[in-house]
Order: C-alpha cells, then structure tokens, then sequence
C-alpha cells in the first residue's frame, strides 16, 4: 500500500510539473509574439524619424526659407524614396502661432487653415512648450490627435530658422499613426493576438483613432481595438517605446488565451487508481488462497459471463496507460524485492511484464501530445514498426504497403480504436502468417466508402481455420477487435481467399477529422 501511495505522489508531481511547462510555453510564445512586434515596429519609427529629420535638415540648409511649393516637391521625394503611402501634414507656423504653411503631398492649405492661430485650439500650457521648442534644436512630439481629414496622426514639431538662423516660428509634421501601428500586425499571420496602444498610461490609441475626449472624425473602427474582445487586464503583457519624448505603452494579450488539455490527466489518475486497486486485490486474494490452500470458483455462469466484459473492458483501458503503467510496473520491480517467496515473486514478475507489454503499445497510440486529431498515416507506419522492433525475426523480410492519405486524421478516440484494432492483426501476422521461408507481404489501406470508412488489411499467411468463428472466437485478441469495431459503429468481414483479408468497416467518433 506504501509504494502505491509513493507513486501516486510521483504521478501527481509528473502531471503538476508538465503543466507547469505548458503554461510557460504559452506565456514564452506570446513574448515572442510581443518582441517581434515591438522589433518590426523600429522599421516603422525609422522611417518616421527620416521623414522628420530630412524635412529639418532640408529648411537648415537650403539657401533661402523655402517657398510652400519648393518644401511641398521635397517632401514628395521623400516619400517616393522610402515608399511612404500614407498620410502627412506638414505646417510652417510663425512665432505668434499663426499658421503660414499647410502642405500635403497633393495639395495647399486644403481645409483653410492658413491665417489661423493655434492659441485659439491650444492650451496656455501647450503654447509656452511650444514657445520653448523654438529655442532648442530637438524634435518633439506631441499627444497624438484626431484629424478633420479623417485620420489620427503623430504632431511631431521642431523650431523654423531662416538662413541666419534667426528663429522665424516652427514646423508640425502630421504623420498617421497607422502607419507605425500596423508593424505590430505586419506578421501575426494566425491572427490569435491582440495589441493595446496607451499614451499617457490611460488614453487609448488605435489605427483608426485617438480616444482621448476628443471628437474622431474617422467613422471606420480598428477592428483589431482590444476592447471588441473579452480580454482580461492580467492577460496584457506591456513595454514601452518611445517617439521622440513621446512614451507609448504597448500591451500584447492571446485572443483566445490557449487552454491546457487536462483530460488525459484525469484519465491517468483513474487509470492509476484502477490498476492500483486490481493489483491489490489480486495479491490479497494469492495470499488468501495460499493460507486456504484452495481456489474459489465462480458458480454461477451469468456471472462469469459479466465478469468476462468488465475484464475485457479493463484490458481495453490498460492498453490506453502511458506513464503510469510503466510507474506500475517499478513499483512491482521494487515489491518483487519485498518476499522470498518464488510463487509470490513468479507472480509479480509475470504482472510486470504484461504490464511493460501493454505499456508499449500505449505509448505508440498516445504519442500526440494534443490528443485532437492524429495523421493517420504517419500513426499506423509508427505502429507497424514498433510490432516489427517487438515481435519480428531479424531474418524475416516482409514487404509492406500502406496506402492512407496523408492528410487522412481522426480524433484521439477513434485513432486509438483504430491502433489497437492494427496492432492485434499486425502481431498476429508476425506470429502466424510470415516466416523465412517464403516471400512474406503486408497491405493495409484505409479509403473513404460513403457512409463508412473501410480498413482493409492483408497478409500473405494461409489465413484462419476454416473452423474458425470471428464472432464466437475465445481469442482475447479476436475479441478486442470485435469490441473495438462495435464501439467505432462498424462490423467486420473476414475473406480467406484470394488473399487472407479482414475488412473493417467503421465511422469516427467525432466529425472533426480531415480526410
């Protein structure tokens, strides 16, 4: 009872510590989502910072103050340089705040804002900043705001000067934020995530608008706004960038956050739990029987009937055990060390390796981590080559093909049926069909018949008896895969001629499959 208790405590840290693992994968891939966004969005601020600098440079160093058309044909081969496509204001204010320039690429002072003082829209507060920048040669930038024209843009600004480099007001480039924003989308290419833009630690910037109380005149959403989706605050993971003074707090979260798959941990605490208990009660009752010196039977035959499905079922659940079987199968190795007795130890052992037998197979059909769907193909030649390293003289040749489609997939449950079904016929083949002496051959092909998938599997053995009954059969192996066919919906044909062929016919047990 001690080391059964022992090893369901192993168990249990071997299931706590593999979701220890899933959640940091989980949390490292998204930091990785989050990294790459935030690197591919220096592409973005580079650009940003050559338009910026560029138009500075050129009103320093060209001979004269340019004329509005002059910096509007710069700016033009700028923007063809770095094939820019998006949208740019460009204004020349004088020192009272008075507007002198509006340029676009295609257009002049468009919406009328020439003559207009920018203190009859701006703070007292702003203004004095302003009127500090003129003094300086930084470029700054500023809150992003909301655009007439339908846009949301970057106010970057930096003094004017004349060729005396006497201060003469300042410039305000205007660049769309969408722009720099779209790099964090740029390779999400599954689309599972979602990023959050905060200026000021509380206003939300999007690419299509600054929500900041301010009237947005862009009636298109951003329909990747983290706000159309229900993400929790703890699920954002945060850095931050920043625009020439301008801090932007930049949030990536999952869309749909992945869940760790728990079943199979259920599965194998149950399973655990009932190999524990079967162990148990059949060494109580050996060493019942040695003290008695006699065997019980079972007198009643409805009863032995019943007690026949539960252990078949039973099998069928051993055959489902990875991990934990070869944890039972320690445990015995350690009990076996517990008696001197050769009965009660030839006992333990035949249980250990009936135990590593099963374990086997199970670690085949449970090989997919997921447990959603399995490629079918890729399952069975996995499978075929873990009977062959098990069971196969090194002197038998065998010539084998498999014609399954490559996307063919089935959920977990059917796969498993599925591979414990092959597993029996293939182990079968081995022991009964090939041997040196002949030209041995194996054919198994799975195809799609309408209402049923159909296995079909060949050998070049002489087949069963002529006396045999696939149904009635005592066989443990026969019996398997006519318990297993039932639970896939299907039934089974057995043909002896030309060639030694078992036809199975079968649905999946669930829709989402690919074939």
């Amino acid at each position: 009872m001690t080391i059964i208790i022992i090893g369901a405590y192993f168990l249990n840290n071997i299931i706590v510590s593999n979701t220890v693992l899933e959640t940091q994968k989980i949390e490292a891939q998204l930091k990785k989502t989050h990294n790459d966004a935030l690197i591919n969005a220096k592409a973005g601020i580079e650009v940003y910072a050559t338009i910026v600098s560029s138009l500075k440079s050129f009103t320093i160093n060209y001979n004269e103050f340019p004329s509005e058309l002059k910096l509007q044909n710069y700016l033009n081969d700028i923007l063809k340089d770095i094939q820019f496509n998006d949208s740019i204001l460009i204004n020349y204010i004088d020192k009272n705040h008075e507007f002198k320039y509006v340029i676009t690429p295609n257009s002049i002072d468009p919406k009328n804002l020439k003559g207009i003082n920018v203190k009859s829209f701006r703070s007292e507060e702003r203004i004095e900043e302003l009127d500090r920048l003129m003094l300086t040669n930084d470029i700054k930038i500023f809150s992003p705001i909301n655009l007439r024209e339908g846009w949301t843009g970057f106010p970057f600004n930096f003094s004017a000067r004349n060729a005396n480099n006497e201060v003469i007001g300042y410039f305000a480039p205007i660049i769309n934020v969408k722009y720099l924003l779209d790099f964090f989308y740029e390779n999400n290419k599954e689309k599972n995530y979602i990023h959050k833009f905060v200026v000021n630690d509380s206003l939300d910037l999007t690419r299509e608008g600054f929500y900041n109380g301010s009237e947005i005149y862009n009636n298109k959403k951003d329909e990747e706004y983290y706000k159309n989706f229900d993400i929790k605050e703890s699920d954002f993971i945060y850095s931050t960038i920043e625009l020439f003074g301008l801090k932007l707090k930049v949030g990536s979260a999952y869309k749909d956050k992945p869940v760790i798959e728990k079943s199979i941990y259920n599965l194998a605490y149950i399973s655990y739990g009932l190999v524990s208990v079967l162990l148990f009660i059949a060494l109580s009752q050996y060493l019942r029987n040695r003290y008695l010196n006699k065997s019980l039977k079972i007198a009643n035959q409805d009863l032995e009937n019943n007690l026949f499905k539960i252990q078949t079922l039973i099998k069928e659940i051993h055959h489902r055990i990875k991990n934990n079987m070869q944890m039972v199968s320690g445990i015995l190795l350690m009990q076996e060390a517990e008696y001197e007795d050769e009965n009660i130890k030839k006992a333990l052992r035949d249980s250990q390796s009936r135990i590593q037998s099963m374990s086997l197979v199970h670690e085949k059909l449970y090989g997919n981590r997921t447990l959603k769907e399995v490629k079918t193909k890729d399952y069975i030649e996995q499978l075929i080559k873990f009977v062959e390293d098990t069971v196969k003289n090194k002197s038998t040749e065998i010539s084998k093909r498999i014609k399954i489609d490559k996307q063919l997939s089935f959920d977990a449950d059917t796969t498993s049926n599925l591979g414990l079904i092959v597993n029996e016929l293939i182990t079968n083949s081995f022991k009964y069909a090939f041997n040196d002496t002949k030209e041995n051959t194996l054919s198994i092909e799975i195809i799609n018949d309408s209402e049923y998938y159909k296995l079909i599997y060949k050998d070049s053995g002489i087949g069963l008896p002529d006396d045999f009954d696939i149904k009635t059969s005592k066989s443990l192996g026969m019996q398997l895969i006519n318990i297993l066919t039932e639970q896939l919906g299907g039934y089974l044909i057995y043909n002896k001629a030309p060639e030694s062929t078992f036809t199975i016919y079968f649905k999946p047990l669930e829709k989402s499959f690919h074939g």
